[in-house]
């Protein structure tokens, strides 16, 4: 008893320490790259986590807390409105408001007054969405999508694990407060990155106002305004600022997340935490910052350093014969502009070629192509074609030399990747990661655990049943000595 009450004991320590690790391993430190910033003046705001990033790249030029998990508001609009980019196949689709997207939501929280049965436009409800702020807007617009809030809520996290935004995770499509509804700058910076890539969602975050026509339900026009004082006339206006999302409750505080650009420089800042008008003052001092850096070429691609080769086989006699290999190179080096003093042992490189040719090949045809990231975002790509044509080996002729090995002592190391150049998904690697030491581990320890115990419960059964049974002959020895 005491030798299974040991361990029992052991392995809720081992199982333990298991579960600790892996939440640890849930979120992993994002390293912030830095950039030079020698002569330029300090920055000075007053929000909790801010980040600057060069949007093209996804350099983080300036970051305080950037990685520091805070409520998010009503900025989770923006993946709300990037996954209905993403799946509805036709804007002018119609959505039907229902019960619980009209009523589920509190009445003093933002909304367009929308009533049950009516219905909008899917385009029609992204202005709702994004300009006014409108909860049930939400609600209606992932019921539609999805079929349901919960599976809408899926997507978004799906999603945000496959940008990289790790810390951030949804339980609703509004930004309305519950329990675990969480995320950082950071997340949201990437999140609207990849956001502003479609023109459709630019052209309604720079929108200053919006008229939904007249419903089922509503005779007249709803005049929709943006919140965004940084695209309105007034006080705060910066005329950098392309558009944004603002965000506000009593636990997050005044969030914004900006879209912005400047003599072909695009910049978003992310802002949590701060006080009205703060979260606007302290986003045209980071712009300002940012749009001040020194930026220079960088290249970020030699054509010359990198030529893979791949083999080249040919059916001979009946074999499967490698005859050679082929050298792929680029056509052009890739440059980009980067900050002054950008460290480039940050740029990582994918190679997506075949694994073997079979000949003939023809000189420049396209065989693969190399990609160029910075963290986890890919900032540029080349083809990569065959430097020389190679034919088809013919054993009887002369042999010929085919396209040279070439190996440049000089190469760079390559990660490469063959099959995941264009599907790259950080988020499937953390939960492989997660499934490895969430339930791989403990069931592992577990079933060790579990053999141990049998095979010590065996041996002490046994022992149990002869003491047993020399305690029975001690007190019944002359029954057992007629048996």
């Amino acid at each position: 008893m005491k030798f299974t009450i040991a361990i029992l004991l052991l392995y809720l320590l081992v199982a333990q320490i298991s579960s600790v690790y892996a939440i640890s391993a849930e979120i992993p430190e994002i390293p912030l790259p830095e950039a030079a910033i020698e002569d330029i003046p300090p920055l000075s705001y007053a929000s909790a986590s801010v980040v600057l990033m060069e949007a093209s790249t996804g350099v983080v030029l300036y970051a305080t807390e950037g990685d520091y998990i805070r409520y998010p508001a009503s900025i989770t609009k923006i993946m709300t409105a990037l996954i209905v980019l993403e799946h509805a196949e036709d804007l002018g689709e119609r959505i039907e408001f229902s019960e619980r997207a009209v009523f589920s939501i509190p009445r003093d929280s933002s909304h367009i007054a929308m009533d049950v049965g009516e219905t909008l436009t899917i385009y029609e409800a992204l202005y709702g969405l994004m300009l006014a702020s409108a909860n049930e807007v939400s609600l209606a617009l992932a019921e539609h999508i999805a079929g349901s809030i919960e599976n809408f809520v899926d997507l978004m996290n799906r999603r945000a694990q496959a940008l990289g935004a790790i810390d951030t995770y949804f339980v609703n499509p509004s930004g309305l407060p519950s329990p675990g509804h969480v995320t950082t700058a950071y997340d949201m910076a990437i999140i609207m990155r990849e956001a502003v890539r479609h023109p459709i969602f630019v052209d309604i975050i720079a929108a200053r106002r919006f008229d939904i026509m007249p419903t089922e339900r509503q005779p007249q026009t709803r005049e929709l305004l943006n919140t965004n004082r940084l695209i309105q006339p007034g006080t705060h206006f910066n005329e950098s600022v392309i558009g944004g999302k603002t965000g506000w409750t009593n636990i997050a505080g005044h969030t914004l997340v900006t879209y912005a650009e400047q003599d072909g420089r695009r910049l978003i800042v992310s802002v949590l935490g701060g006080e009205s008008p703060g979260t606007f003052t302290d986003t045209t001092a980071l712009l300002n910052f940012g749009f001040s850096m020194p930026f220079e070429p960088v290249q970020i691609f030699n054509a010359a350093a990198y030529t893979p080769t791949v083999p080249l086989y040919q059916d001979i006699d009946g074999t499967r014969t490698e005859i050679g290999r082929v050298v792929l190179r680029a056509a052009d080096d890739i440059y980009f502009n980067l900050p002054t003093g950008f460290d480039t042992s940050l740029l990582r490189y994918n190679l997506s070629v075949p694994q073997a040719l079979a000949p003939p090949i023809e000189e420049g045809t396209i065989l693969g192509r190399v990609s160029v990231y910075i963290q986890n975002f890919r900032i540029g790509e080349a083809p990569l074609m065959a430097a020389e044509a190679a034919s088809v080996y013919i054993p009887s002729a002369i042999p010929q030399p085919l396209i040279a090995d070439t190996t440049l002592s000089n190469q760079p190391a390559l990660h490469l990747d063959y099959e995941t150049a264009y599907s790259y998904s950080p988020g499937m690697s953390l939960w492989s990661q997660e499934y490895t030491l969430i339930f791989a581990v403990p069931i592992g320890i577990s079933a060790v655990t579990l053999l141990i115990s049998l095979i010590l419960f065996t041996i002490n059964r046994k022992k149990r049943s002869r003491r047993a049974l020399h305690a029975r002959y001690a007190r019944y020895p002359q029954y057992y000595r007629y048996k």
